[in-house]
């Protein structure tokens, strides 16, 4: 965003909001949200990348396309990749966490622990960042 010429990123760093923690500073700038297990198996990318994009123009007023990002998670070993915009949530699940239906990965080791109720949401934690021109060669 400060490519943009926004002031949002130096206003919310630690230097202008000394008493905010790290979890703190990283908050404001999280952005979540829940699908239904109908709302994933449709669900691409692109959609996702859409939605960042609302949330930054309705809360910073800065507008971002979509193209001008990526979406980036790790597999269970650890490595992390560009994810495409055509791709679906479903498929990402069911090809890199085979277990999203019974267990959430915990910690740096990505542990497995069994979800307590059948209602417990699986959470994909995935990284926005500036889209890369190659998005085969990450940084």
């Amino acid at each position: 965003m400060t490519e943009r010429f926004s002031d949002v990123m130096q206003a919310i760093t630690c230097e202008h909001l000394p008493n905010l923690s790290q979890s703190e500073e990283m908050a404001l700038f999280t952005y979540s949200f829940l699908l239904t297990p109908g709302q994933i198996q449709t669900t691409s990318i692109e959609n996702i990348l859409s939605y960042i994009s609302q949330h930054i123009n309705n809360t910073w007023g800065t507008c971002l396309e979509p193209t001008s990002m990526d979406l980036r998670w790790s597999d269970c070993t650890g490595d992390t990749f560009a994810l495409r915009p055509h791709q679906i949530i479903i498929l990402l699940l069911r090809e890199h966490r085979p277990h999203w239906t019974e267990a959430e990965e915990v910690g740096i080791f990505n542990r497995l622990v069994d979800f307590t109720s059948p209602s417990q949401p699986y959470i994909m934690r995935l990284s926005c960042h500036k889209a890369l021109p190659n998005p085969n060669m990450l940084p």
